[in-house]
């Protein structure tokens, strides 16, 4: 899940941002959490650095937009941050506080959609991390972000990615002891998923980005919980 935080003065406005959020998403809402702000002081009242997302409003009464954001950086630089303006110019003020961009007012979906998947292509470097495969002679380095999921086969591993199947002799403990603090879960004593990838749970078996791979009895309740805990349940 992706937890966004939404701030806008103008209902009307947030209103729009918000149904733009909700179709990236296929309207699929355990995929993602919105919080709105109608102005920037109420973010910044109390901030607690939970938000994997922002977009931000630069006209804003009180403290303008480029102003929160400044004052964002001094407790959070992990936050990706997007501004939503009506008026062009006020764009590049945006990039001292490591801004991805902004959105012009009123939006567009597409452009929208660019400026979504760069934000979750860097939420997703962030959560993860870097594992290095060995086949033969050659060593890839495959973000955690990139595996759907792990399992042994023939005392081997493979590793289900989005380039492919890569298969390593090593363990399943210790592929475990490097992915469960990222997101992993096994479902049976011979595979571990990412519960990012994990689209639904189908009796005795889950959908993994479009893949059916077997969950053990004794491992689906735990799996259940896992899922709810990662999804905001």
């Amino acid at each position: 899940m992706i937890t966004i935080a939404l701030i806008d003065d103008d209902d009307a406005d947030a209103e729009v941002t918000a149904s733009m959020i909700d179709r990236y998403f296929d309207g699929d809402a355990s995929r993602y959490a919105v919080t709105r702000f109608a102005d920037g002081d109420s973010l910044l009242r109390d901030y607690k650095a939970s938000f994997d997302l922002m977009f931000l409003d630069v006209e804003m009464p009180g403290t303008d937009g480029v102003t929160v954001a400044r004052r964002l950086r001094v407790v959070d630089d992990q936050t990706v941050l997007v501004f939503t303006t009506k008026m062009a110019q006020y764009a590049v003020e945006g990039y001292d506080v490591d801004a991805i961009g902004y959105l012009l007012k009123p939006l567009n979906y597409y452009a929208f959609a660019i400026k979504m998947r760069k934000a979750e292509d860097i939420v997703a470097r962030r959560r993860s991390v870097t594992v290095p495969l060995t086949v033969g002679s050659e060593t890839v380095f495959v973000p955690s972000a990139d595996i759907r999921y792990v399992e042994v086969l023939d005392h081997a591993l493979l590793y289900h990615t989005g380039e492919g199947i890569r298969k390593v002799w090593a363990s399943l403990k210790d592929a475990a002891e490097t992915l469960e603090p990222v997101g992993f879960v096994p479902v049976s004593r011979y595979c571990l998923v990412n519960l990012e990838w994990v689209r639904a749970v189908h009796g005795d078996d889950v959908d993994v980005d479009g893949e059916r791979v077997r969950v053990s009895r004794s491992r689906r309740k735990s799996l259940m919980q896992a899922l709810a805990a990662y999804h905001g349940g």
